[in-house]
């Protein structure tokens, strides 16, 4: 009878051992850089701290749930112009020329800028639409310690007939990021492509993107635009996915 020495015996125990616990070894589902851009991207999409308050934005808005509410709101954005046009990567913005505003309650905003998120960031009854439309409205801080006040008018979209607004500029947006200056009447919002009557939901929030500034009031159209789906998918080409996921209403009200 042949007779295995021990120190053999434990050598065999020994590597058995060891190939077992690399078998358990879990693999890795994505390559290392990919895991760095997942990471990176769930930093840039997650929930905010408390240190961002609980007046956070995007939300959900129920429509069966608005409460009635009564808002004074103005519009004035005849012959509002914008003089830059830029790709900033993470989305496609225009600057405008000052002279137009918004005015809610009493309190005036000047027109500062649009640009665009896609897929949207608002829903309405749990939708996520396409695409959705920021025309950012602020009122400058009177001292340094104070913050901005903003009021956003949120247009989403579906994908239906092309937009004449978004038509105006679309092909001159640069490829890359970067920007170029506007000549007066190349692109302009008409009263007409963004109709004053409209109804609105309202309730009070933040900025989507850092520093997340809880000065904003949202006014959200009830009525769901259109852009072409060539339109949708050139700006989504453009600036990728740059939605914020929605936040906790914490009590806040939504009106309409």
């Amino acid at each position: 009878m042949l007779r295995t020495p021990r120190a053999t015996l434990t050598l065999l125990a020994a590597l058995t051992l060891l190939t077992a616990c690399e078998c358990r070894q879990p693999k890795p589902d994505v390559e290392p850089e990919t895991a760095v851009r997942q990471e990176a991207r769930e930093e840039r999409y997650a929930l905010p701290g408390l240190d961002h308050g609980l007046v956070q934005s995007p939300v959900n808005i129920l429509s069966g749930r608005a409460e009635g509410g009564h808002h004074e709101i103005a519009i004035n954005m005849h012959g509002a112009e914008p003089n830059h046009l830029e790709n900033k990567g993470h989305t496609i913005q225009l600057d405008f020329q000052p002279g137009s505003s918004v005015t809610l309650d009493g309190n005036e905003y000047q027109l500062k800028q649009a640009h665009f998120h896609t897929p949207s960031e608002h829903q309405i009854d749990g939708i996520t639409y396409p695409m959705e439309g920021h025309i950012v409205n602020m009122i400058e801080p009177k001292t340094p310690e104070e913050p901005p006040r903003y009021l956003v008018v949120s247009f989403l979209f579906r994908m239906g007939e092309a937009d004449p607004f978004i038509t105006s500029f679309l092909d001159q947006v640069p490829s890359e990021e970067g920007g170029e200056e506007l000549e007066a009447g190349q692109v302009y919002l008409s009263p007409n492509d963004r109709n004053p009557d409209y109804e609105y939901y309202h309730y009070r929030g933040s900025l989507t993107t850092p520093p997340y500034t809880e000065t904003v009031e949202w006014l959200i159209v009830k009525e769901i635009q259109q852009a072409s789906p060539e339109q949708i998918r050139r700006i989504h080409l453009l600036e990728g996915d740059n939605a914020r996921r929605v936040q906790a209403l914490y009590g806040r009200k939504v009106d309409d």
